[in-house]
């Protein structure tokens, strides 16, 4: 990773809530102690799914703006059986020791343990059934009432009870179709997380679910959950926690689960980066969760991710944009970060943001290949309306801004068909009286 003073200021606590060099993506968060720990697997700018190691994120439960990365975790060379990617990851607290659960490209699955949450992870062991290995993707493990469930699969979701050496599945506990992808049923994709929400079992997953098809067929950019009464349902489909589509334009799957801190819900999931299925993020969102019924109400993506008030100083990269439109995506440069593909009518948003009323000046470092017109608009209203010379270099503007919670857009106009500009950095900073 570039060293982060490369990459300019990063407020701390928004979306994507980690430093701008790392690629963490179905993520899963566990409090162990006084801390929040996020298990994810480790993408490569630029590159596919993934890669050949782990490596573990944390926070204070005081203070989830405050994110720090612990090293490589466990590697590709410490599994004995296979040389394939690192898929996704969950962990587990059991008897004094933590457990890693991983699950690589070619299918098979195993754990590893130690005396840390951040690891070193070691003593890999493959997950076994009847004898054998079992074949599949994104393990998840829910320890409750003396059992320890594990669930696995894509499209074809499995459950089972594993046994005390946590490597053995109870043969007479395994079931199949636990949740799928046929029609009429839950849009299954990939991705399970088994949670509790108050007194249900929820899954969280990876859905193909669409109105638009027979619940089956769409991109999996949403992680919906589904309910029951107990470990094994049947399941019901209530809905989508949160849908990554806009975050990149090329946006493929998401993969991520939800957890209470310190008395709030949230949830963590992932986004694409680089106008691609790749280079994903981590991300979080509030969200609202009924421990009664165990119903969640839908959030949608934001800027603020752990910071409670998104003020505008806190805008400083086009990375923490919420979404992308018109086919404008952020990317990993030499020299930082960028939004690029700007053509004429795209642009990014950043939401929600508290102003109070007054006097701003808006400060946008860029480079335009062409004449480029720049609207900004606060919620509905056009805010600024200007242009962008040719050439590199830093431009200014001043507006007014009602005390309001809105929505920033900023959209660049110019000739049709042209690539017109790049923006590296914003700033933003009230006049005083």
């Amino acid at each position: 990773m570039k060293n982060q003073k490369e990459y300019g200021e990063q407020p701390k606590g928004l979306n994507p809530f980690l430093p701008f060099g790392i690629y963490t993506a179905d993520g899963e968060p566990k409090v162990f102690g006084n801390r929040v720990y996020l298990y994810g697997s480790n993408d490569l700018f630029d590159g596919g799914y993934c890669s050949g190691e782990y490596r573990v994120y944390s926070a204070p439960l005081n203070d989830l703006t405050d994110w720090v990365q612990h090293g490589v975790s466990f590697t590709v060379d410490d599994v004995p059986w296979s040389n394939a990617v690192l898929y996704a990851p969950d962990a587990l607290f059991h008897n004094g020791k933590y457990y890693l659960f991983f699950c690589l490209s070619d299918g098979t699955e195993g754990v590893a343990e130690s005396d840390r949450p951040e690891g070193p992870f070691t003593n890999a062991r493959q997950i076994m059934l009847n004898g054998k290995p079992i074949e599949g993707i994104d393990p998840s493990v829910l320890e409750c009432e003396g059992h320890i469930y594990y669930t696995w699969g894509q499209f074809n979701l499995r459950m089972g009870e594993l046994c005390e050496d946590l490597c053995t599945l109870k043969p007479e506990t395994v079931r199949e179709r636990i949740l799928t992808n046929e029609d009429g049923a839950q849009g299954f994709h990939e991705g399970s997380s088994l949670r509790k929400a108050g007194d249900k079992f929820c899954l969280i997953y990876a859905s193909e679910y669409s109105p638009e098809y027979p619940n089956s067929g769409a991109r999996p950019t949403k992680l919906d959950y589904a309910l029951a009464a107990t470990p094994y349902g049947p399941y019901e489909r209530m809905g989508t926690v949160i849908d990554n589509t806009g975050c990149d334009p090329s946006s493929w799957n998401n993969h991520g689960s939800i957890i209470k801190i310190n008395g709030e819900w949230f949830v963590f999931y992932h986004a694409s980066s680089n106008n691609s299925r790749f280079s994903r993020r981590a991300r979080v969102e509030r969200i609202e969760v009924d421990e009664t019924s165990g119903v969640i109400k839908q959030a949608k993506p934001a800027t603020n991710g752990f910071v409670e008030k998104l003020l505008p100083s806190h805008i400083k990269s086009p990375l923490n944009a919420c979404r992308f439109y018109g086919g404008a995506y952020v990317t990993e440069t030499q020299s930082g970060f960028a939004a690029k593909g700007i053509t004429n009518g795209s642009g990014f948003v950043f939401s929600p943001v508290d102003f109070e009323k007054g006097n701003y000046i808006l400060t946008l470092n860029g480079s335009q290949n062409a004449e480029t017109g720049l609207a900004v608009y606060l919620g509905e209203k056009l805010t600024i309306n200007g242009a962008l010379p040719v050439g590199s270099g830093t431009n200014r503007f001043e507006f007014a801004a009602p005390a309001c919670r809105e929505e920033l857009r900023f959209e660049f106009n110019g000739k049709s068909g042209t690539e017109l500009c790049e923006i590296y950095s914003l700033n933003i900073e009230k006049i005083k009286p």
